[in-house]
């Protein structure tokens, strides 16, 4: 079986999915320090905009622009929040085919609303971002922090969903001289069509079908070189330098979406190289007598336990039920895993991780020998 640090020596992305509040950020942001501290050039992206990456990495801002982190040895932690909005933005300059036709892009409203609204959009511009990051050549390892898991696999979706939206048969409609007539015409040349399209306008807020119309008219002539970039984000998600690192905790619903999401990562032909499990509450591990109610009375009688003997012995005999629960569920989850998927398990911390010290707490689980 491959350990962690084996698949950062062997991969330039790495990609942490899972659910909402299993540590997923905390994870990405150590697995980043881990590499840096080891030479590597490290960028750790994320697209949660609240905060969790900042609050993480123990930085009071971070937005749009890399952050650099300070690390101790030769390598470098670079870390970024996505900005959607001035990602499409920046794609927009770097492939529109004048100024004039920019402009005319990035002042229409319904361009507006695809760049901060549009299902996936968030989505695809993050892998857009990531694929920006790969092609520049500064980094030795780029970690990507995902959206919980649906928006995870919406994440994977998200190349295919933009082709579909941008496919040039779809796009003729919108370039038709009736459409960009406005919706009096519209209406009679389609009465059925007219009824989606109604629905569009209303779930975007833009009242004018002329602007519809207008943006995919200025968009064309930028069609080509996006349907390749596409190709090229799809392609990067599946490269045999991208592995995907899935993080969870031990409670029964996160497993359940941790199964899902492995059968659709296999459907969509997504290599997954690593499992980690998060928050675990590990067991006591000496002999069995030594659990027995009076026998752990006694014990902290004579250490002092005076009046709270009774709080704590319960209190300790609860957190092992926890335990063998959450051993229990792992052990369930890792018979379904490859034999060649790698486990690493991190304990239940005593307080949240807010700083580079504190993610280092993470890499002898993470790492085990090799941290």
């Amino acid at each position: 079986m491959k350990t962690l640090d084996r698949i950062i020596q062997q991969h330039r992305v790495i990609i942490c999915a899972g659910s909402g509040g299993v540590g997923k950020t905390s994870t990405a942001a150590a697995v980043a320090l881990y590499a840096a501290e080891r030479g590597a050039r490290a960028m750790v992206l994320t697209i949660d905009p609240a905060r969790r990456l900042a609050d993480a990495l123990g930085l009071r801002q971070m937005g749009g622009e890399e952050c650099i982190v300070p690390v101790s040895g030769s390598g470098t932690l670079s870390a970024l929040m996505l900005d959607q909005k001035g990602a499409w933005d920046a794609l927009v300059e770097r492939h529109a085919p004048s100024p004039a036709v920019r402009d005319r892009i990035l002042a229409n409203r319904f361009y507006q609303h695809l760049s901060q609204s549009f299902a996936g959009s968030q989505e695809y511009m993050a892998i857009e971002q990531l694929c920006e990051l790969y092609e520049c050549g500064r980094y030795d390892l780029i970690v990507v922090d995902t959206p919980p898991t649906q928006h995870a696999l919406d994440f994977l979706e998200a190349p295919q969903r933009i082709a579909d939206f941008l496919d040039k048969n779809v796009v003729k409609w919108f370039v038709r001289p009736y459409f960009s007539a406005g919706w009096a015409t519209f209406r009679l040349v389609n009465r059925t069509a007219g009824v989606l399209f109604r629905k569009l306008e209303e779930a975007t807020g833009v009242a004018a079908l002329a602007e519809v119309s207008d943006f995919f008219t200025s968009m064309a002539g930028l069609f080509e070189n996006f349907e390749a970039r596409v190709r090229r984000v799809y392609e990067l998600l599946r490269a045999r330098q991208t592995a995907f690192v899935l993080v969870v905790s031990p409670e029964e619903q996160v497993l359940r979406e941790a199964e899902h999401f492995c059968r659709m990562v296999r459907e969509l032909r997504v290599a997954l190289r690593a499992v980690v499990f998060n928050r675990v509450h590990t067991e006591h591990s000496g002999a069995r007598g030594v659990l027995e109610r009076e026998r752990l009375e006694a014990l902290v009688t004579r250490a002092g336990g005076g009046a709270a003997t009774a709080a704590l012995v319960e209190n300790f005999l609860r957190f092992e039920a926890v335990a063998r629960g959450d051993m229990a569920r792992i052990a369930a989850f890792r018979r379904r895993l490859r034999k060649a998927v790698a486990v690493a398990e991190v304990p239940n911390f005593d307080a949240d991780l807010h700083d580079v010290a504190g993610l280092q707490r993470m890499h002898r689980y993470l790492f085990g020998a090799a941290a």
